[in-house]
């Protein structure tokens, strides 16, 4: 009976154990041994493996563990987040990121320091969290360290870019401005969002996005 390994990987956020440097040695572990066509001692040659995955994806279900939304061997805009060789050979070399990406304007959703209603602040963080993927700000993970003010910009600012950044979804209750500077801090990205189709049903540049990410890896 031949063995078909359906999905594995290593996530790169929202867990103190999920970082690129652990997925980087994963894979390289796991391509030398794939190139190898060892097999296991019971079942010894060629095993088909498929990788998980592709993308991240920030709308995914955090049920299991927050990790669960960081497996892709590319960022949420196809841009590679580690060097891997596929080939099994130890050359690491960066994946070819997606081309043509087009992204939001760069602005950011921030705490307003002058805002006046701070009681209000965890109840907003939460009502952004609950709609946008904070995953980051898990204990260990890429924004865990921030403080109190910046991790609720953090928050602020994914529900912003979620909303394609309608000046409207940067209020909560008076606590938040729209910036023009960049926040991110360190390893942490305060991401801005790509700009994607208005249809209902599906989203075309999303899809292109994919179809190249997927050939880029084939062609490699």
């Amino acid at each position: 009976m031949p063995i078909f390994v359906g999905e594995v990987g290593w996530p790169t956020d929202g867990d103190k154990n999920a970082n690129s440097a652990y997925a980087t040695r994963f894979y390289n572990g796991l391509m030398k041994k794939l190139a190898a066509n060892q097999g296991t001692p019971l079942r010894p040659g060629y095993i088909e493996v498929y990788l998980f995955g592709l993308l991240d994806e920030d709308a995914k279900s955090i049920l299991p563990r927050n990790f669960e939304r960081h497996w892709g061997l590319f960022r949420y805009d196809g841009q590679p987040k580690f060097p891997i060789d596929l080939s099994g050979k130890g050359d690491n070399k960066s994946l070819v990121p997606a081309q043509n990406v087009t992204y939001q304007p760069l602005t950011w959703c921030v705490l307003n320091p002058d805002a006046k209603d701070v009681p209000k602040l965890d109840d907003n963080i939460n009502y952004a969290c609950t709609r946008a993927d904070c995953t980051a700000l898990t204990p260990g993970s890429s924004c865990s360290g921030l403080d109190a003010h910046a991790s609720g910009s953090y928050a602020f600012n994914s529900y912003y870019q979620i909303q394609n950044q309608n000046p409207q979804s940067c209020n909560f209750q008076g606590l938040a401005k729209i910036t023009t500077s960049n926040i991110s801090q360190a390893n942490c990205n305060f991401t801005i969002q790509i700009v994607y189709s208005s249809s209902t049903t599906v989203w075309p540049s999303l899809k292109i996005l994919a179809l190249t990410l997927a050939s880029s890896i084939l062609l490699i």
